[in-house]
């Protein structure tokens, strides 16, 4: 079975995390990788357990590594350990200490045991050991790797004298031993993952020494090739083969990960070999650091990191045709790209409100407002329009739309009866659609004012127009299709511009819809709630108020609060254009 895997860090609001879980599951990810930071295990650790579990609900398994703790693992967290315990850090050789936790001190030990309880607890599947490492000489200032291993007392003692580079070595082996035991011993699973270096100050020559540690159930390295400087197929080629190798013997699963984070398009041909060439040596579980490229961090983001994210996806996932997959699988993928429409359309809020009060001033001085549009666009904008009737008693909002769907290429084919009052808002998910744009033409050379809404960018509908509002969603699930994301973007802009209008018109008073049309018995009950929420009023005085009104929730609430009767309601309303609150101003200020 083909494993996929993803690092996911720094998101610590569960709602915004699930949103993202379920991204990654619908993408076809089998597996995440959460980072749990010192600050994760002081501030954190139920929101972390939660996170754990929302994971599990989409069927991820879950991996949590300890990011930069005691800054003798990978990741950029910093630590707070190592200032509150400066006896229990790395020492170099000239007397001065580091601010890294030592892997021989006891306190430290038992501080990475009592993180690892704590991810276990967590219900973590796996527990990461990230990049487990020294610190690096020339990161302290000191040229020579060889002549340096930490020298404090502990190291001192049992090296038997000044530590060597093999001590080093056989150390960080003897550290990994530990944990891994105390993780296996509470029924716990480990994953090492060793950084792709066999020399040097990071690295260990002897691969087989950490493959067959007790405890130990997957072996990993992550060869980024752009660290070091180095071509992708041959480097990533050959720590692949040496891992799946090593793992074999020892009977343990081998891991891979590869970069998407600070790439570029140009590297994505490297990226493809690199997965390419971990397949070729046999593994099959590859991870990639990290969600969407990272393209969130400043400092390991680029301007491709969506097109780095999507290809590092489809290389990894190799996820078949839709037609063959799981039923919960396609579901999941269409409810995530829904759920990214909101956010799409919430970048457009300023486009949106400016046409909402250009709307508003034209129907204030007795315009309308006219939708038009073909196809799924034009009836999603006639059922905004048909809603807005009962809803709102109003007349104000009107729909023209095709018949068939050959009617939309006929740019000469609706029919507008409009002037300079009003205004016609186009609807074209492509922002090309030519029945949409002749509407727009004809309106214009009206007088009417003119607004496009299209789910693309530089939309030929948004330059027809004098003003756009544009909602790039992006791909569609089915390739060419225009009644999902683009379908939903459309109602929720048209819901927003129909409801606040409606707002900004008079049509509601606080949170109250005012305005109903009481036509069955469901609408008479929400206006009699409605008189007896906005007046407090006893049921008796509400149902006298509504009877006397004609069943007129506005002309009831003003009766109510001004103390009036019907007429005199009736005629404040009229006098303040409908709108509750200053027909009553004199009453409620």
């Amino acid at each position: 079975m083909s494993l996929a895997g993803v690092s996911y860090f720094g998101v610590r609001i569960l709602r915004h995390v699930r949103r993202d879980l379920a991204d990654i599951a619908a993408r076809g990810y089998t597996s995440v990788l959460h980072t749990f930071s010192e600050n994760d295990l002081a501030y954190y650790r139920g929101t972390m357990a939660e996170i754990v579990a929302a994971s599990h609900d989409l069927d991820l398994e879950v991996q949590m590594c300890p990011w930069g703790l005691g800054r003798t693992f990978g990741g950029e967290a910093e630590s707070r350990w190592v200032t509150m315990h400066p006896d229990a850090c790395q020492v170099l050789d000239d007397g001065r200490r580091v601010a890294t936790g030592c892997l021989n001190q006891p306190a430290y030990r038992a501080f990475c045991k009592e993180w690892a309880d704590a991810a276990l607890e967590c219900g973590t599947d796996y527990v990461f050991w990230d990049e487990p490492h020294w610190t690096v000489p020339a990161h302290v200032g000191i040229d020579d790797a060889e002549r340096w291993a930490c020298c404090c007392d502990v190291c001192r003692e049992l090296a038997g004298g000044v530590p060597t580079q093999e001590f080093r070595e056989a150390s960080l082996v003897d550290f990994l031993r530990e944990m891994t035991a105390h993780v296996a011993a509470r029924g716990g699973r480990n994953t090492i993952c060793l950084l792709p270096l066999t020399e040097g100050s990071h690295g260990i020559k002897d691969w087989d020494a950490v493959a067959s540690l007790p405890g130990l159930d997957v072996f990993a390295t992550d060869p980024y090739w752009k660290n070091f400087d180095e071509e992708p197929g041959a480097f990533v080629g050959r720590f692949a083969q040496l891992l799946s190798e090593t793992a074999s013997r020892h009977g343990v699963r081998p891991q891979l990960w590869v970069p998407s984070f600070g790439l570029t398009r140009d590297d994505i041909p490297d990226l493809e070999a690199a997965i390419e060439a971990t397949r070729a040596a046999g593994i099959d579980d590859v991870w990639t650091w990290g969600y969407e490229a990272c393209g969130h961090m400043t400092l390991l983001a680029t301007p491709d990191s969506p097109l780095v994210w999507d290809a590092v996806t489809r290389a990894l996932t190799r996820r078949p045709p839709l037609e063959l997959r799981p039923t919960l699988e396609l579901v999941r993928s269409v409810n995530t790209g829904d759920a990214a429409v909101p956010d799409t359309v919430a970048q457009a809020s300023a486009q949106v409100a400016a046409a909402i009060d250009a709307i508003v001033e034209r129907l204030g001085a007795g315009g309308r407002l006219v939708y038009v549009g073909a196809g799924t666009s034009g009836r999603i904008a006639a059922a905004d329009a048909a809603e807005c009737g009962p809803t709102f008693s109003t007349d104000l909002i009107s729909a023209v739309h095709t018949e068939t769907d050959a009617e939309e290429d006929d740019a000469a084919l609706a029919q507008l009866d409009v002037g300079e009052r009003d205004v016609v808002l186009g609807v074209s998910a492509s922002g090309r659609t030519p029945y949409t744009l002749g509407a727009l033409a004809r309106a214009r050379a009206a007088g009417a004012l003119t607004i496009a809404l299209a789910c693309v960018a530089e939309s030929e509908l948004g330059r027809a127009a004098e003003l756009a509002i544009e909602v790039d969603v992006g791909p569609e699930f089915i390739s060419g299709s225009t009644r999902l994301k683009a379908g939903t973007a459309q109602k929720l802009v048209l819901n927003t511009i129909s409801t606040v209008t409606m707002v900004k018109l008079g049509k509601t008073f606080g949170e109250l819809m005012v305005d109903v049309q009481p036509s069955n018995e469901k609408l008479r009950e929400r206006a009699r709630a409605a008189v007896a929420l906005a007046t407090a009023a006893p049921e008796d005085e509400v149902s006298a108020a509504m009877a006397a009104s004609g069943g007129d929730t506005k002309v009831a609430i003003v009766s109510l609060l001004a103390g009036v009767d019907a007429e005199t309601a009736r005629s404040r309303l009229s006098d303040a254009h409908g709108v509750i609150r200053e027909a009553v101003a004199d009453v409620v200020g």
